[in-house]
C-alpha cells in the first residue's frame, strides 16, 4: 500500500508536476474537476510492479504514502516529492528496497491526461549477494490519466547507476500501474 501510495503519490505528483511539458501553460490539480488541489495524494497499486532488468523479472507488491502538492498553477510544471517507497513483497527471493524516492514531474499532454518524469529515485534490487542500483534523472516513467479516480500507468526504464557487472550496463524496464485513493476524483489541468 505504501509503494502504490509512493507511486500513486509519484503518479499525482509525476501528473501534477508534469503537467505542463513544453509551453508555459499551466498545470493544475484538481478535486473535484475544476477545483485547485493542493492537500495530500494517497495510490495504491493495481497488482504487481513489474521491474525487468538484465537477469530476472521482478514482480513486486508496492506500496506508495502520502505526499503533499509542492508546485502547480499557471506556468509551472506540476510536482512534488516522494516522502516514502516501499516493495514489501517480491518474487523469486528478490528484494528491492528504496534508498531515495525521488521526485516526480507531471506534464500535461493533452486534456486532463500528462506524461510522468522520474528525478532522484534510486532504486536497489538484491538477491544472492547481486546488487543492481537504478537511479532516475529526467526519466520518463509513464502516464497518468485523470478520472474518478485518476491513474498512473508505469512504463519506462530506469538507467544501472551502479552494481553487480551481472546487471549489465543497460536500463530496466518498469510496469504496472496505480489508482489515485486520495483524493478522488483527481484531474489535471490547465
Amino acid at each position: 500500500m505504501k509503494f502504490s501510495r509512493m507511486l500513486g503519490l509519484l503518479a499525482l505528483v509525476a501528473a501534477s508536476l508534469m503537467a505542463i511539458a513544453a509551453s508555459a501553460a499551466a498545470t493544475t490539480y484538481t478535486s473535484p474537476a475544476g477545483t485547485a488541489y493542493t492537500g495530500e495524494i494517497a495510490l495504491a497499486n493495481e497488482g504487481h510492479i513489474v521491474l525487468q532488468n538484465p537477469i530476472a523479472k521482478i514482480e513486486c507488491e508496492a506500496t506508495v504514502v502520502e505526499a503533499k502538492v509542492e508546485k502547480h498553477g499557471v506556468g509551472v510544471t506540476a510536482q512534488g516529492a516522494l516522502t516514502e517507497l516501499k516493495f514489501p513483497s517480491c518474487t523469486n527471493s528478490w528484494h528491492v528496497t528504496t534508498v531515495a524516492p525521488g521526485a516526480v514531474e507531471v506534464h500535461l499532454v493533452e486534456t486532463s491526461n500528462g506524461t510522468l518524469t522520474s528525478n532522484g529515485m534510486t532504486l536497489e534490487a538484491t538477491r544472492l549477494g547481486i546488487t543492481c542500483r537504478y537511479t532516475t534523472s529526467n526519466a520518463d516513467i509513464g502516464k497518468f490519466t485523470s478520472g474518478n479516480p485518476g491513474t498512473l500507468h508505469l512504463e519506462g526504464a530506469f538507467p544501472f547507476h551502479g552494481g553487480s557487472p551481472l546487471c549489465g550496463s543497460g536500463s530496466f524496464k518498469l510496469n504496472g500501474s496505480y489508482k489515485v485513493t486520495v483524493p478522488t476524483p483527481f484531474f489535471i489541468s490547465e
